[in-house]
């Protein structure tokens, strides 16, 4: 399945409290269109994000953000590149 990949941006810095009312939002979202979370960065001033999904393509991942009404700046369709390429 192919890895896309969603950017974020937050200001004021995203809250502890924000972050995990978004993933409450939307997980549901993302489990009804067969996307499974991989990893996510924050970047120190909890100002950028980007998280790895799973998932049939981009437009599944955001028509759950869409679903779940959380906003992002970007969601791409991506390959990993690894020490074997």
């Amino acid at each position: 399945m192919p890895h896309v990949i969603v950017e974020y941006a937050f200001d004021p810095p995203i809250t502890e409290e924000e972050f995990d009312h978004m993933a409450d939002q939307l997980d549901p979202c993302l489990e009804g269109r067969d996307v499974r979370w991989v990893q996510s960065f924050l970047s120190l001033d909890r100002r950028r994000r980007i998280c790895i999904f799973e998932a049939p393509d981009a437009e599944a991942v955001r028509e759950a953000y869409r679903s779940a009404r959380i906003g992002f700046e970007r969601a791409w369709a991506a390959e990993a590149i690894t020490d074997d390429d």
